[in-house]
């Protein structure tokens, strides 16, 4: 039997109409990471192609940035335990237990929510 011809290039598999359903999901997996690399030359070749828009781009950046942020903050932030030594020792640290409530029920809604996913 010949073999087909890939009218999409050599970087697509071919898909027969007797190729196994995951045979053809792999093909699509394929043709869309492919076509997701974003190279002129892809494109060129009838590849699939993503866009983003600008408010997903725009999420993404502000997610990136706020993961740096948080890679480079120490788990102890020495200023900040210096700063309650010093009110403590001086008398004039005072708690604010709304805070602290305010807080607790963030931190629960939070862990509540990411276990319903």
């Amino acid at each position: 039997m010949a073999k087909p011809i890939n009218p999409n290039g050599p970087h697509i598999p071919v898909t027969t109409p007797s190729a196994t359903g995951a045979g053809k999901a792999a093909a699509a997996s394929a043709a869309f990471t492919e076509g997701a690399k974003g190279t002129s030359e892809g494109a060129k070749k009838g590849s699939a192609a993503v866009n983003i828009s600008e408010g997903g781009r725009g999420r993404a950046d502000a997610m990136a940035k706020a993961l740096d942020i948080a890679k480079n903050t120490p788990d102890i932030r020495e200023d900040r335990v210096a700063d309650i030594k010093a009110r403590i020792a001086a008398g004039t640290y005072q708690v604010d237990s709304g805070q602290i409530a305010d807080g607790m029920l963030r931190e629960a809604i939070k862990d509540h929510l990411a276990t319903e996913r």
